[in-house]
């Protein structure tokens, strides 16, 4: 029988450099740019650094690798790069720098060396002699036949008796198996649903229907697990089934593909409760899903709570219900319809160990309000909240495909007011750190603070609860970007000359060294009236004056997603 023996190869990045005749060096910097090594040695499947020196700050860097086959770009920044071996090979990594209209291109050969995989070593056979001389010439015609398809008739070669040995079988070699985390894809701010008189919940008592939600994911994964919260319920939530699948094609319809319709259980058990008070993980399922695909969730309830319904009332996605248990129908005959979520706080998947999540925190502007305004022709499951367009943006660069986005926002929600449920103040480590795999937050709140203000006097306590937020996200190692509060001059019913001049005030402190946050995200500058910069841009918030209706994708675009790469 013959084994495969395989070793460990390594990567040699050998680092040359050209240059554009149209760019002298001294167009760049008092030295010409180079790298800071001629050459780097990595072991196969591993990272070298390959790092420039002498970049202007005004340069701009591109990288780029000529074949991912053989090697690929897991990290750039400007002055340096990562790269991965991926097998046997030779190939060119270039960095192009730019300043204005001139450029350099530095060139790294990159050899990703190693012995073959293919190359054999024959072991003894049962009931079969095998002489020294033999397994020479086996060696030399295979030697010889990997370099040539046809062996001239001079060459000597030693002849091989037949043997009725068995065709080789590859012995396999033990490899570390990837590590791999829990990251959270989606996620909601809890709160009760029937703060407004039950108006947000479906049309059907709970008990005895099927309830289908839609959810959108923001990463790609092939194993995922639910959240479910009963945060605000007096008494236990029933569950009897809960069905995932993938939705159909058409975003505002309840079918769903049929051939992706998976059971989730807990503790092995189709059935279960959502205890009062708190929330329950279920098992992990193989469920095959990719970025930015919508999934539905499917819930059969038995004896459910009728008030203290725990949810999220600014879906802006449409939630299907109908009598009886059709958790698995693909075609879902549902009798009512609401734009609210229930029960629901997260759904995890498990991914590489490089992974991680974004928490958006905040309220109605960070919630979406105005997405689905029917005045203006716009209706649910239109996913243009600045945090969807926010995931669209972060899946297009490979740096970042594997962030997830969690929305934390809830509509009317403040830092220091209660109403229309916790305080911001009081939800804020909740809704941080019940997330699987949090290292980011933006925070964009604090505008229902200052509305209609008479005087300043709130500022002193915002700033206080501003600096508790900051420190939470550092003491659980989550970097925080602050995001101005967006002007809303034209609102009638919330501007004062007092309410500007708070805001101001506290856009002066978040964007200090003394605020000490991780990074500025200025969305306010972004949707604000250049005429008229106590205004939002008049195409963006039309007659509404507080919320940048049309200025979501504005927002997102403000974005730097290099705060969000390794």
């Amino acid at each position: 029988m013959m084994r495969l023996k395989r070793t460990v190869g390594a990567m040699v990045v050998a680092c040359s450099v050209l240059a554009t005749a149209v760019s002298p060096a001294d167009t760049f910097a008092a030295k010409a740019p180079k790298f800071a090594k001629k050459s780097v040695t990595v072991n196969v499947g591993k990272k070298a650094k390959v790092s420039l020196k002498n970049v202007s700050k005004k340069a701009k860097v591109k990288w780029a690798v000529k074949s991912k086959k053989v090697a690929k770009l897991v990290k750039k920044t400007k002055k340096k790069a990562f790269v991965k071996g991926v097998k046997a090979g030779k190939t060119q990594v270039t960095a192009t720098i730019k300043v204005g209209k001139k450029k350099k291109v530095l060139k790294c050969k990159v050899v990703v060396k190693g012995k073959s995989e293919n190359k054999t070593e024959q072991t003894p056979v049962p009931g079969v002699s095998a002489t020294p001389a033999s397994a020479a010439a086996t060696a030399s015609a295979t030697a010889n036949a990997s370099t040539s398809s046809a062996t001239p008739a001079s060459s000597a070669v030693a002849t091989v008796a037949p043997t009725t040995a068995p065709t080789a079988v590859p012995t396999p070699v033990a490899t570390e198996a990837p590590k791999l985390k829990w990251v959270s894809t989606w996620g909601t701010a809890e709160e009760k649903t029937d703060i407004q008189g039950g108006t947000s919940n479906p049309g059907l008592a709970f008990e005895g229907s099927t309830v289908r939600q839609i959810v959108r994911v923001t990463t790609t994964g092939a194993k995922v697990r639910l959240k479910f919260s009963n945060q605000y319920g007096k008494s236990d939530v029933e569950v009897k089934s809960v069905h995932i699948a993938k939705q159909g094609e058409d975003a505002r319809s309840p079918e769903t593909v049929a051939s992706t319709d998976t059971k989730v259980t807990v503790n092995g058990s189709e059935s279960f409760s959502i205890p009062a008070g708190k929330t329950i993980t279920t098992d992990p399922v193989d469920f095959q899903i990719n970025a930015l695909e919508n999934m539905a969730i499917s819930m059969y309830f038995g004896k459910t709570p009728t008030s203290n319904i725990t949810g999220h009332r600014g879906a802006r996605a449409t939630t299907y219900q109908m009598a009886g248990n059709a958790v698995s129908d693909a075609e879902f005959n549902y009798e009512e319809a609401s734009t609210s979520w229930y029960f629901l706080a997260e759904v995890s998947m498990e991914l590489d160990a490089d992974a991680r999540a974004v928490v958006c925190f905040g309220d109605s502007i960070t919630d979406g309000y105005g997405t689905d305004a029917g005045y203006l022709g716009k209706k649910p499951d239109s996913y243009t909240r600045w945090g969807d367009y926010f995931a669209k943006r972060l899946q297009a660069n490979e740096a970042t495909k594997n962030v997830g986005v969690i929305n934390e926002g809830i509509g009317a929600n403040s830092i220091l007011g209660s109403y229309p449920t916790d305080a911001g103040k009081d939800r804020f480590l909740r809704d941080l750190v019940e997330h699987d795999g949090v290292e980011y937050c933006i925070l964009h709140f604090g505008v229902n603070d200052i509305t209609g203000a008479k005087d300043t006097n709130k500022y002193n306590s915002l700033i206080a609860e501003y600096k508790k937020m900051i420190q939470i996200c550092h003491e659980n190692n989550v970097k925080i970007y602050v995001a101005p509060i967006l002007p809303f001059g034209t609102s009638k019913d919330y501007y004062t000359e007092k309410a500007e001049e708070l805001r101001v005030m506290i856009n002066t402190w978040l964007t200090s060294d003394e605020a000490g946050a991780d990074g500025i995200i200025d969305f306010a500058s972004a949707v604000v009236d250049p005429a008229n910069p106590i205004n939002i841009r008049k195409e963006y918030t039309h007659d509404d004056g507080l919320h940048p209706y049309d200025g979501y994708s504005a927002m997102a675009d403000a974005i730097d997603l290099k705060l969000f790469e390794r």
